[in-house]
C-alpha cells in the first residue's frame, strides 16, 4: 500500500511549490520519504520524485482496486464501509450495486474549505473508468457515519448517520494508577508518536510540558511509548509515566487532558466528559482543537511557539474555571 505519512509530507511540498502553504502553521520542511528535516522545500526535487513514483503508485492503486472488486464479487457484501482517505472502496460497491458509507473519525468532514483539511484523494486509478465509475471526490460520498456531538457536526453535504462514539485506543488492561486516590486534580498528558514524523523534532514538546507541570499541586499521568519516555530522564514526583496506556481506561479518572489534538484522543476525552488543553501542529490538529474550544470545553495553544509558562497557565486556568468541565459534560451528554 502507499505510505500515508509520506504522502502527507509530500502534500506540504506541493503546497509550498504552489505558494499555498500557510505561514502561520510554522511547518518544517521534511524529506517526504525519510522524514529528515531539510533547510527548505527547494532542497527536494518534487517533479523528479513524482515522475519516478507515478507509475509505481498507479500500479499499486490499480492492483488494489482489482483485488477488492474480485473479492466483493466472490463474497457479495450488502454494504461497503470506508474512511475519508480511502475512496477506492466505492468502486466495488458501485460494481455490485450496493451502498457505500464513509465512516468519519472525528470533527473533520467531507466538505472542508480550510487549507489542509480536504483529505479526499485527488489521484484516481484507471480502474474507476474500467468499472464504469464516473464520479470523483465528494460526489463519491453519499452517506457518512458521524461520531461527533451535534454541536461539533463535521461539514458534509452527504446524508449524515449519527452514531454514539465508542472509544478504542488499543489493547491493554486498566492500569492500577487508574484507581485514583487522594483529592489532587489529575491531568492526563498524551503525545502522539507520529508528530515528529509529520512536523519535525521540535514537535516533541513533552519536556516542556514536564517542566510546566512539575511544581504544580496536581497528579500528572503521562502516557507514551517507552522509547520516547526514556528521552525525558528522571521525572518529577508528581508525574507518572505509563507505556502505551489505553487512554479510554484512564481518562474517566482525569480532570483535564493535555494533548496534540489527534481525533482519537479528542473523541475519547469528549466521551469521558474531560476538558482539554491542546498544543497543536498542522491544520488537522488545529481544526480539531478549535472545534472543541468553540464549545467552551477546551483551550488551544500554538505548539510551534509554546512555552512552559503558557502551558502552566492554561492547565491551571482550565482546572480553576468550572465552566470548562460544565461544557465538557454537555459534549459528553450529546455524544
Amino acid at each position: 500500500d502507499v505510505d500515508s505519512l509520506m504522502w502527507a509530507r509530500l502534500g506540504n511540498h506541493f503546497a509550498a511549490a504552489a505558494g499555498a502553504l500557510p505561514t502561520d502553521l510554522g511547518l518544517v520542511p521534511l524529506h517526504p520519504v525519510t522524514g529528515a528535516e531539510l533547510e527548505s522545500y527547494a532542497d527536494f526535487d518534487l517533479d523528479a520524485f513524482f515522475r519516478s513514483v507515478r507509475a509505481e503508485t498507479a500500479h499499486t492503486m490499480d492492483q488494489r482496486i482489482t483485488a477488492m472488486v474480485e473479492f466483493a464479487q466472490a463474497w457479495r457484501p450488502d454494504l461497503v464501509v470506508h474512511d475519508i482517505l480511502y475512496l477506492d472502496a466505492v468502486v466495488p460497491a458501485k460494481v455490485l450495486g450496493v451502498p457505500a458509507v464513509c465512516h468519519l473519525t472525528g470533527p473533520i468532514g467531507t466538505r472542508e474549505t480550510e487549507w489542509g483539511l480536504d483529505f479526499i484523494p485527488r489521484h484516481y486509478s484507471r480502474e474507476y473508468e474500467r468499472h464504469g465509475v464516473a464520479e470523483r471526490g465528494t460526489d463519491l460520498i453519499t452517506h457518512v457515519v458521524d461520531i461527533c456531538p451535534a454541536s461539533m457536526a463535521p461539514a458534509t453535504g452527504a446524508t449524515r448517520l449519527d452514531v454514539r462514539p465508542v472509544p478504542y485506543n488499543g489493547p491493554g488492561a486498566m492500569p492500577t494508577i487508574a484507581l485514583r486516590s487522594g483529592d489532587r486534580p489529575r491531568v492526563g498528558v498524551l503525545w502522539s508518536n507520529t508528530m515528529p514524523m509529520l512536523y519535525g523534532a521540535r514537535s516533541f514538546i513533552v519536556p516542556t510540558v514536564v517542566e510546566a507541570l512539575a511544581d504544580l499541586d496536581v497528579d500528572v499521568v503521562l502516557t507514551m511509548n517507552a522509547e520516547a519516555g526514556r528521552k525525558l530522564g528522571p521525572l518529577p514526583k508528581n508525574i507518572t509515566l505509563l507505556d502505551h496506556c489505553p487512554v479510554h481506561t484512564l481518562l474517566p479518572t482525569c480532570d483535564a487532558l493535555f494533548h496534540n489534538g489527534g481525533a482519537g484522543a479528542t473523541m475519547t476525552a469528549i466521551v469521558a466528559g474531560v476538558p482539554q488543553v491542546f498544543a497543536t501542529f498542522g491544520a488537522e490538529y488545529r481544526a480539531n482543537a478549535r472545534r472543541v474550544a468553540a464549545t467552551g470545553a477546551g483551550l488551544v495553544l500554538d505548539g510551534a511557539g509554546v512555552e512552559a509558562d503558557s502551558i502552566r497557565r492554561s492547565v491551571l486556568g482550565l482546572l480553576a474555571d468550572p465552566s470548562y468541565a460544565k461544557h465538557a459534560d454537555v459534549l459528553r451528554a450529546e455524544a
